[in-house]
């Protein structure tokens, strides 16, 4: 298992052991009537994360309702580009969507993550969007394009949605 596939992994446990119980995790359980998560749901943003002394470069992808939305989203982002200002795909070399698949139902205060890891030694390149497919049930999600904070090494490595760790 790589450094990054570990710390995500460590940090997401002792994350699920810290709320596992309280009111906090027993307010974000998927709801069984709530809908699928479509583009128009969520408010989507991506953001650096603290700088550790991992050999990796944090980002996270957060997953927030939309005002006056609850809905469920869970598994994996498809069709991931890096695009430049133009729009044009960067190609940047990608790998992800590891890990137990979770649902997360949003709403209010609660959202859900995708956290991305790149190699802070590598070749970096400084995209200006990401674009991808939403999961769907049964087939693919919206299509979104989030504006991208700053520089990813390659390859870069997704995890699937799930709860954000403290």
């Amino acid at each position: 298992m790589n450094s990054f596939r570990r710390t995500a992994a460590a940090l997401a446990a002792g994350a699920l052991l810290a709320v596992a119980g309280t009111p906090a995790a027993q307010a974000v359980e998927t709801k069984a009537d709530a809908p699928w998560c479509t583009g128009d749901d969520l408010v989507i943003t991506a953001h650096d994360m603290r700088p550790t002394t991992t050999p990796n470069k944090g980002h996270v992808i957060r997953f927030a309702a939309a005002e006056g939305v609850t809905c469920t989203i869970g598994g994996s982002l498809s069709n991931v580009r890096f695009l430049d200002a133009g729009g044009a795909d960067m190609n940047v070399a990608l790998t992800g969507g590891q890990g137990q698949y979770t649902e997360a139902t949003v709403h209010g205060i609660f959202s859900a993550v995708v956290y991305v890891g790149s190699p802070k030694k590598s070749s970096s390149v400084t995209p200006a969007s990401v674009q991808f497919d939403l999961p769907g049930q049964g087939s693919l999600g919206d299509r979104v394009t989030v504006a991208w904070p700053s520089w990813i090494g390659t390859p870069v490595t997704f995890t699937n949605i799930g709860w954000p760790v403290s």
